[in-house]
């Protein structure tokens, strides 16, 4: 029987692990695909290009000569030779084959009337406003290029432009279906899909030898019990991180033949339609070595082709004639008109596999098939590379978020098999460990944060400009819903504390999970603004009962010593599932659109529901929040008979209003201030990508989630807790000092560093309480109702942080704000130590 069984404990465990392992495999492949698709879409849009530019250059070199756009003879051949290599390099490059409608080019006004079309039913009628080119602002000028998606086709547009007078005349724009990029994508996918399935067998391979390897004892000690679950713990981690990682270096690989590929085909493209033009001009009797403003030609082309390194033109002996770099351009029997810093860039090693050639002939009837001279075109590797770098970039983010998405499953898998085991001995008692919140915290969060990202956004897709919300601009009504969930939010967390200290805390928690729920369907379904406020509304009301009754759950199951440690473990799933639920969120209204992505968290969050009741039924059962276990400290003493101070007088007690006036509200203004709003603006001023700006956001998590939980074992022990928020002050106003005094060495790095700290600081916080819930005044009050007022309370700083940035920096200055934040925040930690 007990052979049978440790046996079934192991088929549990096996399918579990097999479970987690399809789960982090299909979460790494969906953030992966979403990263490297826009980039197969920007290398297709790129290779496309070329033949609209050649169509641009030919429409503005035929003004030139006089023609006008009004009366263009010879337009209907331009279009049509120029689609029919748009649809022959499709099927060069093995793409599906293309019909009528797949491909579409369109000579328009500059304001979106249809001159000329490949499609001649559509000439006379308008493009959609959403796709015409546009103008810099501030100026009479378009921009020289734009591509957007819009209801399922890709609109590419340059202007044509006529250079006496100067002025914009028409615009060429391309249109490539959907279906197209699509047919591209899938045949990646299907590339991937043997190798998934061979990472997926030997990974279970492995994990099948290291079960069966594995004692399964449930008569074993605690601390044996313990170090079996680390070794479990450790086998898992390494198995399933070296499949995600050869997932992610395969993509890497993959895409790196898919740019060759399509950089190769846009060479050759160039080359072929820089051929025909020499050709042209050698036919009409021109030498090959005085042909005039030919380097200028190059030059022009190899700007707007970043994947191109230098294009030669020599003579029939390979003598360099003509030669355009990404730094300049050289006429080599011409040396005044020499336009490149360094021509030693020009004499590079050639490689076969990142070269095109065309040879060039002359069709002068005198010199007829004789070779003219050579065309070279060299692909940049330092491009390549850098695509690469950013590529590899995005795979080690993903990477990490889906390891974070696998260390919270592990976690719950390991407390299941604890469970399981546990169970096999009828003897043994289970006890309810504070632990246990971290799964559901994380899976509260993974429901919660899928629409994080894009509130505003499906606001605006509501906004009816014909009957706006109480007569709102759509600016002002696109920050409503965030406002609208923090505001029933707050509300929830006061009626919150107060329930769990009367009622536990599990009825807060499954109803705020059920208001949750219902609320992000409710928000599915919305059909207009005032609909999609109220069940965000729902939404703050049920998070914040949630929230507060999880923290309750941390204070019931806990000690004095204990206590900090359980709140970092909290917040560490907390964090992971707010990261990853809103990286998956994101990545799923690319593909289903933001309304079904609300049905997808509202389930989430439903299922938990059930989760709770089947897997922590023994917590259900447990004391309410403020009783706390025998003997666990001498200051742990039953409530008082007497009446319980009011929240008035909670609030103004010397210690607490020390804590929430000079150490809480200071914090959170630097935290929400700096980080939230100051360090993006910055950021994105000084140029870094709003992916590196996620990247460095995510130090801050990582910290809460992995570093927290360690801080707060070391804190548990200690009686005096107050050290350790003024540590917590002194490292947030650290991370505002070096900001002030690095940025000028490095802006990326500095504010890196800033951010770190703030972590480091916020790692600190759950001692924050800890520290209240060991005041008298608190047990007097109930535990639950004097965490749920201190946060409601401390969420002003959260709001008045970036105003007050705001204001410092309008009023003294970006520099000075910064360093008055910095001796502020500093003065108040100095004011707390003597008052707290």
């Amino acid at each position: 029987m007990i052979q049978w069984g440790r046996n079934k404990s192991r088929i549990h465990l096996f399918l579990g692990v097999f479970i987690m392992l399809v789960l982090a495999l299909g979460f790494n492949i969906l953030l992966t695909s979403a990263t490297l698709e826009k980039l197969y879409v920007d290398t297709f849009i790129s290779k496309n290009n070329v033949m609209a530019q050649d169509l641009q250059r030919n429409i503005e070199t035929a003004i030139r000569f006089g023609k006008s756009i009004d009366k263009f003879i010879g337009m209907d051949k331009l279009i049509l030779e120029a689609r029919q290599h748009l649809v022959s390099q499709q099927g060069e490059a093995g793409e599906s084959a293309t019909n009528r409608n797949d491909i579409i080019i369109f000579i328009t006004y500059p304001d979106g009337h249809i001159l000329y079309s490949s499609d001649t039913q559509v000439v006379g009628t308008d493009l959609p406003e959403a796709v015409r080119l546009s103008i810099i602002k501030d100026t009479k000028k378009p921009v020289e290029s734009n591509s957007i998606k819009y209801e399922g086709v890709y609109y590419l547009s340059l202007p044509v432009k006529q250079f006496l007078p100067p002025k914009w005349v028409a615009t060429v724009t391309v249109a490539f279906s959907q279906k197209q990029i699509k047919s591209m994508l899938r045949a990646i996918v299907m590339k991937n899909i043997d190798l998934i399935a061979v990472v997926l067998f030997i990974a279970m391979a492995l994990l099948f030898i290291c079960l069966q390897s594995l004692p399964l004892n449930p008569n074993k000690s605690k601390k044996t019990l313990g170090r079996k679950k680390l070794k479990i713990s450790a086998a898992f981690f390494v198995i399933i991180c070296l499949a995600q990682i050869t997932l992610s270096l395969f993509n890497l690989f993959e895409f790196k033949n898919h740019f060759l590929n399509a950089s190769t085909q846009k060479s050759f493209v160039i080359s072929k339609l820089l051929k025909q033009d020499i050709e042209y001009l050698l036919a009409k009797g021109l030498d090959i070595r005085r042909l005039i403003k030919l380097d200028q030609t190059l030059a022009d082309v190899i700007a707007v082709s970043p994947e191109l390194d230098s294009i030669t033109i020599s003579d029939d002996k390979s003598t360099p004639l003509y030669s355009a770099t990404q730094h300049g351009m050289y006429h080599w029997t011409n040396a005044k008109k020499n336009k490149i810093s360094d021509s030693k860039t020009l004499f590079l090693k050639i490689d076969p596999n990142y070269t095109v050639t065309q040879n060039l002939f002359s069709t002068n009837k005198l010199k007829s098939g004789e070779l003219a001279g050579k065309l070279t075109i060299h692909i940049s590797k330092d491009y390549l590379f850098r695509k690469l770098e950013s590529i590899s970039l995005d795979s080690i983010t993903v990477l990490g978020i889906s390891i974070f998405f696998f260390v919270e499953l592990l976690i719950l898998e390991l407390q299941l098999i604890e469970r399981r085991v546990t169970q096999e001995t009828r003897t043994q008692k289970r006890q309810v460990h504070y632990t246990s919140i971290r799964p559901v915290a994380f899976m509260l969060f993974f429901g919660v944060d899928t629409c994080i990202s894009f509130l505003p956004l499906h606001m605006a897709a509501l906004y009816n400009p014909s009957a706006p919300l109480l007569g709102l601009s759509q600016n002002i009504i696109m920050g409503l819903p965030i406002s609208t969930q923090m505001l029933f939010t707050s509300i929830s967390l006061l009626i919150s504390g107060a329930w769990c200290d009367k009622r536990g805390w599990a009825e807060p928690f499954l109803i705020g999970l059920f208001l949750s729920g219902t609320g992000f369907i409710c928000a599915w379904l919305a059909p207009s603004s005032l609909y999609f406020l109220i069940a965000l509304g729902l939404v703050g009301m049920g998070y914040g009962l949630s929230l507060m009754a999880a923290q309750g759950f941390v204070i019931a199951h806990t000690t004095y010593r204990n206590s900090a440690q359980g709140m970092a473990q909290l917040w560490a799933g907390v964090y992971a599932g707010s990261i990853c639920g809103g990286a998956t969120g994101a990545m799923l209204a690319d593909r289903i659109g933001y309304a079904p992505v609300f049905l997808v968290g509202g389930m989430i969050v439903l299922l938990l529901i059930v989760y709770t009741f089947f897997i922590m039924n023994d917590a259900l059962k447990c004391p309410k929040p403020n009783v706390r276990a025998p003997g666990s400290t001498p200051t742990n003493q039953t409530r008082p008979t007497t009446r319980p101070p009011s929240v008035f007088s909670f609030l103004f007690n010397r210690k607490i209003f020390a804590l929430i006036v000079f150490y809480g509200l200071p914090w959170y203004i630097v935290l929400i201030g700096f980080m939230n709003y100051y360090s993006p603006i910055y950021l994105k001023g000084i140029g870094v990508s709003q992916s590196n700006i996620g990247r460095i956001f995510m130090i801050y998590g990582i910290c809460l989630m992995y570093v927290s939980p360690y801080i707060s074992k070391l804190m548990g022990r200690a009686k005096d807790k107050k050290q350790y928020l003024v540590m917590g002050s002194f490292i947030g106003s650290l991370s505002i000092v070096n900001f002030y005094f690095f940025k000028d060495v490095s802006g990326i790095i500095s504010v890196t560093v800033s951010i770190f700290l703030l972590g480091l600081s916020a790692c600190l916080i759950p001692v924050r309480s800890a520290y209240v819930l060991d005041f008298q005044i608190t047990k007097q009050l109930g535990g639950g109702i004097a965490i749920g007022v201190l946060n409601a309370v401390l969420r002003l700083g959260q709001v008045t942080g970036p105003i007050l940035f705001g204001w410092l920096f309008i009023t003294i200055g970006s520099d000075s704000g910064i360093a008055v934040t910095a001796a502020a925040y500093l003065i108040f930690t100095l004011i707390f130590i003597f008052l707290g």
